[in-house]
């Protein structure tokens, strides 16, 4: 159990605490505390690198911030994406460029945060493309499905790349196309004898593997693998099994890249946190003697060390880009490029500019129109009656999240509701403006939410004070029903937008769908409730298409056959919500 054991008590802190750590190791570096954000200036005008993403995979990402990497690292809560309104303050910080390019690693909330950035950033008239990276080999075609494939450590590999060409001053166009190449010919795999320990989390609340067990394809937020093997083969089996996955295409579920005899290759050994530097070592020469040998691969770089941990996850990956099929010589003259990045070996360090360098924070967004008038009073009861439900059911909700994902959507929605509670507390809110209280809303959701959820209910939200605001006259008007179905109607339609689930995914759109079609047909608030409920019950018997769980393995499914299946605990965060507003209605 003592591998279970951290000093910290506060995630958050020690994410802020790391950034600070970090910057005064690297001097040159700027750190945005309050965004956490780390950026750096560059000394002529070039497309700025951003990417980002949860804390917990040091170096990445922003250990690759530095001259030839990336410009700009955004950082969210251990395990969670940042939210739109962190990569936006990235994305201000540099006046004299309109060009951007977001490199994303191919999660559902990674992909909605940075995505609605993106579109935000080009309503405003900047040029940004978004280079999304999906590498896993580990799940299959058929099981990804919709998704696509997980986005591991060879981001990093497109992190230099795109780097380098943005320090060399290709254009937007050029990093576009060697980003692409490079993405299309990754490919990853990972092995770890355990789950990775959450600082601030009940040990006894971790999962954790017996001691003669090892997981292949477990991801990087701590959820399971996708198959357990037991007893742990011998180091040279395990590596000549990862690697066939990798380039055999013998399994064409899971061949994503072909390979030929006399391929030139790039093989990035990534200890995932935990791992002897002696063991790595020893893995990366296996690796490379089993793809000479077998593979007839010539491996012109190969690079050992962090690159993508999860936490002290003790554990491997294997990268391996085709370099012959990307680009060749090209790609690997970018590659070699210098760069300042501590977080890469080898590295050719320059001395970081001295000149001062003023940041930026993102203020909040006020509504600037008519005044939509609801009473205070039932507006207050009303919201707290939803965010205590959110906080009594924040057990239920991690409980299955556990099981379909990493755990963190019961915390996720606690967040929020607790920083709902905290301004009500402090007379923070409009509470007679529904469309400024709205708004208001999701900059507390934006600030205190990460991952999927904090991505979806902030778009909903958004989405949902804009519709108000249009039916706001040019004189104060009151809040009717049939303006808060219409709104909720445009909501659902903005939030399709952004996401391919629909009802039958196994999403929380499976509760939010019936919630809002029964209130648009009957009218009938309770009613509506217990649709959302309806929906939620449905997901016990859903295939997951999107997010986390849509890798989870049959087996830890099957563990609620008692109670009709394993739920969405989205859903049940939705319809605690829901449910809570019923309580005082």
């Amino acid at each position: 159990m003592s591998r279970f054991k951290s000093f910290a008590k506060d995630p958050q802190d020690l994410v802020v605490s790391s950034l600070g750590g970090l910057i005064r190791a690297n001097p040159g570096l700027i750190l945005l505390p309050e965004e956490k954000i780390v950026l750096r200036k560059s000394e002529h005008k070039k497309v700025i690198v951003l990417s980002g993403g949860g804390s917990g995979h040091e170096p990445a990402h922003a250990g690759y911030v530095g001259a030839g990497m990336l410009d700009v690292a955004v950082a969210g809560s251990l395990f969670a994406s940042p939210s739109t309104k962190q990569i936006l303050a990235g994305l201000s910080q540099f006046e004299d460029t309109d060009s951007f390019v977001l490199v994303v690693k191919n999660y559902t909330g990674d992909v909605l945060h940075f995505g609605l950035a993106a579109e935000k950033a080009k309503a405003a008239g900047q040029n940004v493309l978004m280079i999304i990276v999906g590498d896993d080999i580990s799940v299959g075609k058929a099981k990804g499905g919709l998704v696509g494939r997980r986005g591991l450590a060879g981001t990093v590999v497109v992190h230099k790349i795109v780097g380098a060409a943005a320090e060399a001053g290709s254009s937007l166009q050029d990093i576009e196309r060697y980003g692409t190449q490079v993405v299309d010919n990754l490919v990853t795999i990972g092995a770890s004898l355990d789950h990775c320990s959450i600082p601030g989390r009940d040990p006894a609340q971790q999962i954790s593997l017996a001691a003669d067990e090892i997981e292949i394809g477990m991801g990087i937020h701590n959820e399971p693998g996708v198959q357990t093997l037991k007893p742990i083969p011998t180091r040279p089996a395990l590596v000549e099994s990862l690697i066939k996955q990798l380039v055999s295409g013998q399994d064409v579920d899971r061949s994503f890249v072909p390979f030929q005899r006399g391929d030139e290759i790039v093989l990035m050994v990534n200890n995932l946190g935990g791992m002897s530097t002696l063991e790595l070592n020893s893995f990366a020469e296996l690796a490379a003697t089993e793809l000479e040998s077998a593979y007839s691969l010539v491996i012109r770089r190969l690079y050992s060390g962090f690159f993508m941990t999860a936490l002290d996850g003790p554990g491997v990956s294997f990268t391996i880009l085709n370099l012959s099929r990307a680009g060749g010589e090209e790609i690997l003259t970018l590659l070699d490029a210098p760069t300042t990045a501590s977080g890469w070996t080898p590295k050719v360090w320059t001395e970081p500019a001295k000149d001062s360098f003023v940041a930026k924070s993102i203020s909040s967004v006020h509504h600037s129109g008519p005044a939509l008038l609801v009473d205070a009073s039932t507006v207050k009861k009303l919201l707290e009656a939803a965010c205590d439900s959110v906080i009594q059911n924040e057990p239920q909700i991690t409980l299955y999240d556990t099981v379909a994902g990493d755990g963190d959507c019961g915390e996720t929605l606690v967040n929020g509701a607790t920083g709902i509670l905290n301004a009500i507390k402090g007379d923070l809110l409009h509470m007679s403006d529904a469309v400024q209280l709205t708004l208001e809303i999701v900059d507390i959701v934006e600030d205190s939410m990460g991952g999927t959820s904090g991505g979806l209910y902030a778009i909903f939200l958004s989405a949902f004070a804009v519709a108000l605001g249009r039916n706001a006259t040019s004189t104060e008007t009151s809040l009717s029903q049939a303006k808060i179905v219409s709104a909720l109607q445009f909501a659902l339609e903005s939030l399709y937008k952004y996401t391919r689930a629909r009802p039958g995914d196994r999403t929380l759109i499976d509760a939010v769908a019936p919630f809002v079609d029964s209130l648009t047909k009957t009218g009938d608030f309770r009613a509506a409730v217990l649709d959302a409920r309806g929906g939620f019950d449905s997901t016990r018997r859903l295939q997951a298409k999107f997010g986390r769980a849509s890798y989870v393995a049959d087996d830890a499914v099957s563990k609620f056959d008692g109670e009709g299946g394993l739920p969405d605990p989205g859903a049940l965060g939705v319809v605690a919500i829901l449910e809570g507003f019923l309580s005082v209605m």
